[in-house]
């Protein structure tokens, strides 16, 4: 994304929409927006845990979520400059009513959904709308949902067909978005790893996780339990699967494989310094700033953390490839403040300040 740094740190207090930046920018990532935008909702309810609740959210309601609650019209927009598409625009408008459906226009499994979903009146909720993308070619369809499907149906089609997809589904950027919770499920890890560096790569990656244990000589593809898997060597008791270390070192290997998988393309990591010691910043910040720029990518990541920002600031050859900006909430509004690297440098070295 043009007028902005290859690092762009996002700072602010507990809900002042830094996470939801990142998410909006994952909206850019696929020309099938609603089905982008409910499994960008889906996401945020694994990491809460609520996938292992008994009552978790509908579809319905993970899209109704994703945008602002308080008016009947829904809307969202997002606009960026991208070096490679020029102008892209991705909006969803969409308005709530309750309504009734038929019976035979439901499959058996609608059918149960609406009898836990219908009021007394036997209404349920249903939103009719249209989205737009606009990246490179234009696409847009209008749609509906309710309550009692799975997925958003385009109009003029059998909107309560079983298994009824979206018309397409073209990916416009190369996006790749790392929560705090993918250290530990692994979604990311990828088995392929080592086969996408170069040697010298590999060198430095093996360095950096040698800070975790000095006895590792290498990462390896292997199988487990049948299936490709990312597998460390040691030393004096050879291959030992992942799961066996601590965050801090699976934290390195899923931003290794998110940076190598994404080349050319815009990495978004949620609170950067999750699972790493504060000691180990300075240098995984150095082996960012130097992946990054070997593999062109550019990444929007959040943090709550000031030494995080001094390791990322300090890392840095050039100060214009990075920027911060803070994130601050007033009277129903969200004010944006820029500090580009220079400044945050002289902000902490010359007046002892920081910008958090």
């Amino acid at each position: 994304m043009s007028g902005l740094g290859r690092i762009n740190i996002i700072i602010g207090e507990n809900n002042s929409g830094k996470t939801s930046v990142l998410e909006a920018i994952q909206l850019l990532d696929s020309g099938d927006v609603l089905a982008n935008a409910i499994n960008i909702a889906r996401r945020r309810e694994a990491q809460l845990g609520a996938s292992i609740m008994k009552d978790r959210l509908l579809p319905f309601d993970m899209l109704l979520y994703s945008f602002p609650m308080q008016e009947k019209e829904k809307e969202i927009y997002i606009q960026a400059e991208s070096d490679r598409y020029g102008e892209c625009r991705v909006g969803i408008r969409g308005k709530i009513e309750r309504g009734w459906i038929l019976e035979e226009d439901c499959s058996p499994e609608e059918r149960r959904r609406y009898e836990s979903c219908c009021d007394a009146d036997g209404t349920i909720r249903m939103m009719d709308g249209e989205y737009t993308c606009r990246c490179g070619e234009t696409h847009g369809e209008e749609f509906y949902f309710d309550e009692v499907q799975r997925m958003p149906q385009t109009k003029g089609r059998d909107t309560h067909a079983a298994g009824a997809r979206m018309p397409f589904s073209s990916r416009n950027h190369k996006i790749q978005y790392v929560s705090p919770f993918d250290i530990y499920t692994g979604r990311i890890l990828s088995a392929s790893l080592y086969k996408g560096m170069l040697a010298e790569e590999r060198r430095r990656l093996t360095e950096l996780l040698r800070m975790f244990d000095e006895r590792i000589i290498g990462v390896e593809t292997g199988i487990q339990y049948g299936r490709p898997a990312t597998l460390i060597e040691m030393e004096d008791c050879g291959l030992v699967p992942v799961s066996a270390f601590g965050d801090g070192l699976k934290k390195i290997l899923t931003l290794a494989s998110a940076v190598v998988k994404m080349r050319g393309g815009i990495l978004l990591i949620d609170e950067f310094e999750t699972g790493i010691h504060k000691h180990a910043l300075i240098q995984v910040a150095k082996w960012m700033a130097a992946a990054t720029e070997r593999y062109d990518v550019q990444v929007f990541l959040t943090t709550h953390s000031g030494d995080a920002i001094d390791a990322l600031v300090e890392a840095q050859g050039y100060f214009e490839n990075i920027n911060a900006y803070r994130l601050e909430h007033y009277k129903s509004s969200i004010y944006v403040k820029r500090f580009q690297g220079e400044e945050i440098h002289w902000l902490k070295a010359d007046q002892g300040m920081d910008i958090l």
